[in-house]
């Protein structure tokens, strides 16, 4: 596991700048499974340990990110202990867990640093929060059959050296979220949305920039895989379904998913989906 600086309001530090040897620490993660939480923690606790802190406290939610962090009641255990001074350190796997917007974020920094405490995001430079996208779309494919279960997501460079560890990625927490489909299918068909977005969906000005990637579970064992990119002007076309800008998407369709694609309510993002089925098979 790579030992990522932890952060703290302002630039970043070292974790012997940060925290005195031993450390006591809370641990806080927020899942809408359980069973992730709990694999989550047990990572955070590794991390802790393994930079000599101890660990005070280890608290999850049942929540997903659009809830504010203060309506949790886990997170507001993990307020009063360090509010109180029974621990010095938040230990979290990332920032926008607790704080989705560049506020909150601020907020954050803002009142860690007048407890005093240090925060650590073990896997900070691998999420980045965008706009969530909407399903209103008009089209009835982009419409989720049953409710959403349980998901990942992540924001991965708009390169083709990030396709690898977003494979990786991917078949790891298909796994952790317990798909019955078969996830060799569903890893060809995430590389084919994003190795589309990568190619097709760079900002003009060649800008760096970020896609988001997620992966959830409805109640009926479907599996959607959301690709989210800058260019809501460069809609998923038929022509594109149909392999003839490319047959990325059109190899997706082979291997039984369905397509379709929308934009985030403030037309700034669009989203490429794809709709597996747990019986779906890999050629």
């Amino acid at each position: 596991m790579t030992h990522p600086t932890p952060i703290t309001a302002g630039p970043p530090r070292t974790p012997e700048a940060d925290a005195p040897a031993g450390a006591d620490v809370v641990l806080y993660t927020t899942s809408i499974n359980s069973r992730i939480a709990v694999q989550t923690l047990a990572t955070l606790r590794n991390f802790a340990e393994q930079q000599g802190w101890t660990v005070a406290h280890e608290a999850y939610d049942l929540a997903t990110l659009h809830i504010p962090a203060r309506q949790r009641t886990g997170w507001r255990t993990v307020e009063r202990l360090l509010a109180t001074g029974e621990a010095a350190g938040l230990v979290v796997p990332a920032e926008h867990e607790v704080a989705t917007t560049p506020t909150e974020q601020r907020e954050l920094r803002e009142w860690l640093l007048s407890l005093p405490a240090f925060a650590a995001y073990p896997h900070a430079g691998h999420h980045e929060t965008l706009p969530p996208a909407t399903e209103a779309s008009g089209d009835p494919e982009a419409v989720l059959t049953a409710p959403v279960d349980r998901e990942w997501s992540r924001s991965y460079a708009m390169a083709p050296a990030s396709l690898r560890q977003l494979r990786d990625h991917a078949r790891m927490f298909l796994t952790l979220l317990g798909w019955p489909g078969d996830i060799a299918t569903a890893i060809e068909v995430l590389s084919r949305l994003a190795h589309n977005a990568v190619v097709h969906a760079q900002p003009d000005d060649k800008a760096p920039t970020r896609m988001a990637v997620r992966l959830a579970v409805t109640e009926d064992d479907a599996l959607v895989i959301d690709v989210q990119d800058p260019r809501p002007d460069v809609p998923l076309s038929d022509a594109a379904r149909d392999g003839e800008k490319g047959r990325g998407l059109k190899y997706a369709r082979l291997l039984g998913a369905r397509l379709s694609c929308f934009m985030s309510e403030d037309a700034r993002f669009k989203t490429v989906r794809a709709q597996l089925l747990p019986g779906e098979v890999s050629l």
